[in-house]
């Protein structure tokens, strides 16, 4: 019954309206366009990206999308992004199974609302992006290997390991180092380091193996790329994305939201009751990404069922607890008032707030509903924190989460879509003017306008090399230090568009007349 109600869960937060947004740059219409042009050329092998080779991830999530395209009948939103709420499915699976392993089906089945309620998770579900199938695998692989080790059955390691393997063509080799430095030291922890070892490092070798067939059949281009540079320059030296070494602690917390709360308060529990394998499974991920010099807060999703395990078992153990104690009620207390504060403000902002007013636009129902439903939610959550009955409080307080990851991607995301991250926004202005037209681009990059054209985009390092030749051309320029003011002497014609931060110009030319 609970698997089921995951299920259902996963199917309502990560499933439901998947295609009702455009993919938004950078990475979503990336992973689509390459999924694309191999079905075009029937390469499965080297991907390509906007007609050129694509060397820096490996290709399984691009796999993925071609055969969800297959399935469903066409290469879209939808089916691009199908791969990754799958994925985002079966992790919930097995957070559920491995925290019921742990301690006991409650845990388990809280562990899973809890991944599936934070703000970071649902998002990443509804992303086509490798890094939901990267944490997948690694959680899929720490799973089997424990399970093969607390069934004392060693051998199974190797098999167990598989899937890293597919974390390794996921995004590259932390696919393989972090299960293993995982079930390594948890082996070591639990004393069973010597029965494990061999088995482990076998899994590896084979893991790796399999994994390296693609990079032989790539060719050096992509080792060096990916691996040399994309992978240990970045690690080591860094070359983009670079952060404080305080970056993940802020991430995490905010990311993880209202469950980083007590994540702290899990990790000491934990640490007592020695619960190694949730424990190191985040310490151990965590640190790994926080030596790396380039920081991104989505590298940190493959420890959050982690984090969910560590806050579910606490919840269950200590929950009656902290709504029994006048100084813990107190603070949940005012936890709830915060919640409330949410539906009181809904109106207000409505006024006042440009994005909210698009959320909801002139109709009135609807915020009224979503009014009453947080508003009642979190009042119940009150009410039962006040009358000592913490089951109904937790009950109460899901019930709000999931409400709120609803109305995230039914109403804000498709809002935020309209407004700003939609490529549609640039791609109706240019079928308005000329959409046959050779499109070339100066001081502006968009992997989404190569999607939604349908064709490659050429890219200008300089004015100048707008070609003379060509009849039939637009150009999409960045306004900003002046630098599309050569365009503008080229070119009597130009129509101004907002798109994400940017004040775009498209600069037009037709049957050698200048519009």
């Amino acid at each position: 019954m609970r698997t089921l109600v995951i299920i259902a869960l996963a199917c309502i937060l990560f499933l439901h309206g998947l295609g009702a947004v455009s993919l938004w740059d950078p990475d979503e219409p990336r992973q689509a366009i390459m999924a694309q042009e191999m079905m075009d050329r029937s390469d499965y092998v080297h991907p390509y990206l906007n007609g050129k080779p694509y060397l820096e991830k490996p290709p399984l999530h691009p796999w993925l999308i071609v055969l969800t395209a297959k399935i469903t009948g066409k290469l879209d939103e939808f089916s691009a992004r199908l791969p990754s709420a799958l994925a985002a499915m079966a992790l919930l699976l097995v957070t559920y199974f491995l925290g019921r392993r742990l301690d006991h089906e409650v845990s388990g089945f809280l562990s899973a609302l809890i991944l599936a309620a934070n703000y970071q998770f649902l998002g990443n579900a509804r992303e086509s992006t490798m890094d939901m199938t990267f944490a997948l695998f690694i959680g899929l692989s720490v799973f089997l290997c424990y399970l093969a080790i607390e069934k004392e059955r060693s051998w199974l390691l190797p098999f167990a390991l598989l899937p890293s393997a597919c974390a390794i063509l996921s995004k590259g080799p932390a696919g393989l180092v972090i299960p293993v430095g995982i079930i390594f030291f948890y082996a070591l922890f639990a004393r069973r380091l010597r029965a494990t070892f061999l088995p482990l490092v076998a899994g590896s070798l084979l893991s790796l193996a399999i994994a390296s067939i693609w990079f032989f059949l790539a060719g050096k281009a992509s080792f060096d790329e990916f691996l040399l540079r994309q992978n240990i320059t970045r690690y080591v030296t860094g070359f983009d994305h670079i952060e404080s070494y305080w970056y993940y602690f802020q991430k995490l917390f905010v990311n993880f939201l209202p469950w980083s709360i007590p994540l702290p308060f899990a990790v000491v529990f934990a640490y007592r009751r020695r619960l190694w394998l949730p424990l190191l499974w985040l310490v151990l991920t965590f640190l790994f990404f926080e030596v790396s010099k380039s920081k991104r807060a989505i590298y940190l999703l493959s420890c959050y069922p982690a984090c969910a395990i560590l806050v579910g078992i606490f919840l269950k153990e200590r929950w009656y607890t902290l709504a029994e104690r006048r100084g813990t009620r107190f603070l949940i207390s005012v936890f709830g008032l915060i919640l409330l504060a949410v539906p009181v403000l809904l109106f207000p902002a409505m006024q006042r707030v440009p994005l909210v007013a698009e959320v909801f636009g002139n109709d009135m129902i609807f915020p009224a509903i979503v009014v009453a439903v947080l508003a009642s939610s979190s009042l119940a959550f009150l009410i039962a924190i006040f009358r000592r009955m913490p089951e109904r409080g937790f009950l109460a307080l899901f019930i709000y989460l999931v409400f709120l990851g609803f109305l995230y991607h039914s109403h804000y995301l498709p809002a935020v879509d309209r407004s700003q991250k939609s490529i549609r926004l640039v791609t109706d202005q240019i079928t308005r003017i000329n959409r046959n037209a050779a499109i070339f681009a100066y001081d502006f990059s968009s992997s989404a306008l190569i999607f939604y054209v349908g064709r490659p985009v050429t890219t200008l390092k300089d004015p100048s090399e707008v070609p003379a030749e060509k009849d039939d051309i637009l150009v999409i320029a960045r306004d900003r230090h002046n630098r599309a003011d050569p365009f503008k002497e080229m070119f009597s014609y130009w129509k101004e568009v907002r798109y994400e931060k940017d004040r775009l110009l498209i600069f037009s030319v037709k049957d050698g007349q200048q519009h």
